[in-house]
């Protein structure tokens, strides 16, 4: 089965937590958070069958539930 590598910015570190929180709620594989220069990153793997708009999408869950502030984008 062919894997597939997603990346998400990140506001801060908590944001970062939300976002790998949503990324393993959807069936993704977080393996790394990254910060450069000011950016944070996450990144998780994934099968190709899970789609960027389902990781997305429990990603804005995770968001609405713990993080109102926050905003996917």
């Amino acid at each position: 089965m062919k894997k597939v590598v997603t990346q998400r910015e990140a506001q801060d570190n908590y944001h970062a937590q939300l976002i790998a929180q949503g990324m393993e709620n959807a069936g993704a594989d977080v393996f790394s958070v990254t910060g450069l220069s000011g950016c944070i990153a996450v990144y998780c793997t994934h099968s190709e069958r899970l789609s960027v708009d389902e990781i997305d999408a429990e990603i804005e869950k995770v968001l609405e539930t713990n993080g109102a502030f926050y905003q996917i984008g």
